[in-house]
């Protein structure tokens, strides 16, 4: 199968969406399928994917313009490439429910661009900031819901919550699919016996992931603090904000900032960790909470209809997101479980991964996906 997917990729960008994308397009490249990509922070050069070079293409853009001729540049640089390339590839696949799938939509209805087409949005929250808070934002919404409604064969969702909040701008579901973010799977890893530090915090330092409530529920508990006792791995503009922010609440001394770390130098620190601190606003199914189930952490999470849902209490503590206090009574709850208790946990979330999230599997799953959308087109139904 040739298999067009629309996203940027790391070395260009560190996004987990990103991240999940370039996993899934190495894990199809070995089962044997053909991959192109196309993105705006590309260039024209391959791109190395694992063993593979994936033939890359550049969405240009107008980075200095206003939104409306950045959006209009976008759609007319993407266009152009679609319907210039549009014989070498059977299905394109949008990471983002946004810019790129509306583009792929408005040229299926002109008949211009004939593939079939599925969309992953990336992220829950609703109006604060997943890909229906995008849609809910932009003009003509109605339309584009429809547009999108009428001509993606499917929208795949990876996270549980994402279902209501697309029907609740207009999306009919008849076309939704259910395939979850995949991880992958090494051999065991080492007991919490041997683990040095308690808590780990993965991803960038942005309003998204609450640090800032973090820092406001680690005040309310300095009588359990012991320096270092929390590490975040990750970087952004926030963390000068932040760490002053830690120091007039005198627990600085309790936070280790990482800054950005390569991917092995994370797997380094998840194995060496006993729980995950994941207190974000909105996520859709976190990348770092997967690997950190991988890996046999213990999970502390806010609810956000993704990655949480799955999250039992024998595997860690989920709490309302922005919430100090229960964050709070949570990390105080996890300071008071017993070693045994944490490696339970631990051992809870590697089976959940092997169950449902292994890259092999949920590769498999996109390809079985794929591969009856592209019959049901060549066969003319719907």
């Amino acid at each position: 199968m040739r298999i067009l997917v629309i996203s940027d990729l790391p070395q260009f960008v560190t996004g987990g969406a990103e991240k999940q994308a370039a996993n899934l397009i190495e894990a199809w490249l070995e089962a044997g399928n053909e991959v192109t990509c196309f993105g705006r922070r590309m260039g024209a050069e391959p791109v190395h994917i694992g063993r593979h070079l994936v033939p890359a293409r550049r969405i240009r853009t107008l980075q200095r313009a206003g939104r409306l001729l950045r959006g209009a540049s976008y759609f007319f640089s993407l266009s152009l490439l679609l319907v210039r390339h549009r014989g070498q590839f059977d299905l394109v696949y949008t990471r983002f429910l946004g810019e790129a799938a509306v583009t792929a939509c408005l040229l299926k209805s002109l008949r211009l661009v004939n593939a079939a087409l599925v969309a992953t949005p990336a992220n829950t929250g609703g109006r604060r900031g997943g890909d229906a808070g995008f849609l809910a934002s932009v003009p003509c919404r109605n339309a584009l819901v429809r547009l999108l409604d009428a001509h993606c064969d499917a929208i795949n969702l990876i996270a549980p919550a994402m279902a209501a909040e697309l029907r609740k701008i207009g999306f009919s579901g008849r076309n939704f699919s259910h395939i979850p973010n995949g991880v992958a799977v090494r051999a065991d890893a080492p007991p919490h016996s041997q683990r040095r530090h308690m808590f780990l915090a993965v991803g960038r330092v942005a309003r998204q992931k609450g640090y800032d409530v973090l820092i406001e529920a680690l005040a309310l508990i300095k009588n359990r603090l012991r320096p270092g006792m929390v590490r975040i791995a990750g970087d952004g503009a926030e963390r000068p904000q932040l760490q002053a922010r830690a120091a007039q609440l005198k627990v600085a001394d309790a936070i280790e900032w990482l800054g950005e770390l390569d991917h092995a130098s994370v797997l380094r620190e998840l194995e060496d960790a006993k729980v995950l601190l994941l207190p974000s606003r909105y996520e859709g199914m976190s990348n770092a909470g997967l690997e950190a189930m991988e890996r046999g952490l213990a999970m502390l999470m806010t609810r956000c209809g993704g990655l949480d849902t799955y999250v039992q209490p024998d595997m860690g503590w989920v709490i309302e997101p922005g919430d100090a206090e229960s964050l709070a009574a949570a990390i105080e709850a996890s300071l008071s479980s017993s070693a045994q208790s944490l490696q339970s946990m631990g051992s809870c979330n590697r089976a959940c991964v092997l169950q449902r999230f292994a890259l092999a599997t949920v590769a498999t799953r996109y390809l079985e996906l794929f591969s009856r959308l592209v019959a049901a087109r060549s066969a003319g139904t719907p």
